[in-house]
């Protein structure tokens, strides 16, 4: 083999110095989606993978003028490309446009009519709008192309839940759980069930099931709180009901249930104590709250006039 000379030597090592740079470079780009994609439409700005793709990446970080921009482009480079619709879609029903979502997740499915991702989201949105059968099509069409998708099945026992058919809504609801096991939805979902069904233990259950796979489910904190509440078990409602508003504070309906809650406590701590007046003015206060985001809620102006009842009294 041919020994290298040292200058023959030297710009080996300095080759091998470079490559080691730009691939510690290359590995520091793309450390992230964010990154790799910004990265390859830099590199490739013609393509409309890299467009979409980082546009999924803005809007992971709910940066939806900047994703828009690039599902826009994305359409421009490849009309025929479905996905862009479906996420343009997304950010329509993000902002609360839900006919341009509509609208967009329908483009999808006419490029593509066997696309069951704009299926499930036509029936996630038709069911929201209380369009339970159009809902319920739509699910049905997305479950015939991918039968064990469990959040096809878990919206398709949602609209039996909405429609009072609490047996085949549980039927649906298992099942999705057996493909997985790990979605606080639809342990939430069965909470509510047995919740409507007058069986607060077995709520209780799945509850505490879905929070310990999301602590964060705020909606599931509140709906503990109250059942709690109506135990009688109220220091543990507001604990819950306070838990629920540190993560969603404009929930009026927490809000509400505070409020009612603190009445109920000052009721179980005398008419006349100092206790019971300081649980009232937290109720006030909460009535009050509530009446800054939703100025006509009737339940909040009612309370608030009792309340002032019976401080005048």
């Amino acid at each position: 083999m041919k020994q290298l000379s040292a200058i023959e030597f030297f710009l080996f090592t300095l080759v091998l110095i470079f490559l080691s740079i730009a691939t510690f470079q290359r590995n520091f780009a793309w450390k992230d989606n964010f990154s790799l994609w910004s990265d390859a439409v830099v590199k490739s700005p013609h393509k409309y993978r890299p467009h979409n793709n980082l546009g999924l990446a803005y809007l992971e970080k709910k940066d939806y003028d900047r994703a828009m921009a690039e599902f826009m482009e994305t359409i421009r480079l490849r009309p025929t490309a479905e996905k862009a619709y479906l996420n343009i879609g997304l950010i329509y029903e993000e902002q609360g446009m839900i006919e341009d979502a509509i609208a967009y997740y329908k483009k999808a499915l006419d490029i593509s009519p066997d696309f069951v991702g704009a299926l499930h989201f036509l029936g996630y949105i038709y069911e929201q709008q209380g369009l339970l059968d159009t809902a319920f099509n739509y699910y049905q069409k997305a479950l015939q192309l991918d039968p064990g998708n469990p959040k096809l099945l878990s919206g398709t026992g949602s609209v039996f839940y909405k429609k009072g058919l609490y047996g085949e809504a549980l039927n649906h609801y298992n099942m999705a759980l057996k493909i997985d096991a790990d979605m606080p939805a639809v342990y939430y979902n069965i909470g509510l069930l047995y919740d409507d069904l007058g069986k607060p233990h077995d709520a209780i259950s799945f509850y505490q099931y879905a929070l310990y796979l999301k602590p964060d489910y705020y909606q599931c904190l509140s709906n503990l709180g109250t059942i709690y509440a109506d135990m009688g078990r109220l220091e543990e409602a507001v604990t819950l009901f306070q838990n629920a508003l540190d993560i969603e504070p404009d929930d009026t309906i927490t809000l509400l249930n505070l409020g009612i809650a603190y009445e109920e406590l000052a009721k179980k701590s005398g008419e006349h104590r100092v206790e019971s007046k300081e649980l009232r003015a937290k109720a006030f206060r909460i009535y009050q709250e509530v009446l800054k985001i939703e100025p006509g809620n009737v339940q909040a102006k009612e309370r608030m006039e009792n309340i002032t009842t019976i401080k005048t009294n």
